[in-house]
């Protein structure tokens, strides 16, 4: 296994730039953002990885 991170809702938001929790929750109903994984106790946190592949995937604007 690599080395993955479990990263916060906050530290989601900082690396990706969205700025509210509301607008990850929709994006994940919409089928747009991963899915966050449960680790007990009523947290959850999502795979470094996931979020780094979502960021990959991204389009580039062209001007």
């Amino acid at each position: 296994m690599s080395n993955i991170e479990l990263l916060t809702c906050h530290e989601v938001m900082r690396l990706t730039g969205i700025r509210s929790r509301t607008t990850i929750w929709r994006r994940i109903r919409r089928g747009a953002f991963p899915h966050p994984i449960d680790i007990g106790g009523g947290r959850i946190r999502w795979r470094s990885t996931d979020i780094e592949q979502w960021i990959e995937a991204l389009p580039l604007r062209s001007y």
